[in-house]
């Protein structure tokens, strides 16, 4: 037993959800969250899964699926630096995504960047 009282840690939901990431997962948390702070800078890389108006799923490398919400403030560009928009982020397209990690697990991005995919090689 220890010499003092007993010290307890408080886990927010956004430490436990990056727990649960593989280390080689391609998630990467970017700041730690400041108290009384909601969300987190969060970066991602992977294929959408499914997608409609405002969201989609989208599934990492490791098989590891995030919901990413994004609206009219979100950056979104194509791999060759043009303006992409939200009729690009469709089932099947490579993306990065960089946002916030909110408190219900969501991503809310901020810039979302279309890379390019192998299927539309000649």
């Amino acid at each position: 037993m220890l010499g003092g009282p007993a010290k307890t840690m408080v886990l927010t939901s956004s430490f436990l959800l990056l727990l649960a990431i593989p280390r080689a997962a391609s998630a990467v948390l970017l700041d730690a969250p400041s108290p009384g702070q909601d969300a987190s800078r969060f970066t991602l890389d992977g294929k959408i899964a499914e997608a409609e108006a405002g969201k989609f799923t989208i599934n990492t490398q490791d098989n590891i699926l995030f919901h990413v919400r994004y609206d009219d403030k979100t950056e979104i560009k194509r791999a060759d630096g043009s303006e992409g928009s939200a009729k690009d982020l469709r089932a099947g397209a490579q993306v990065h995504v960089v946002g916030d990690l909110q408190e219900n697990g969501e991503i809310a991005a901020s810039r979302i960047v279309l890379k390019e995919n192998d299927s539309k090689k000649p």
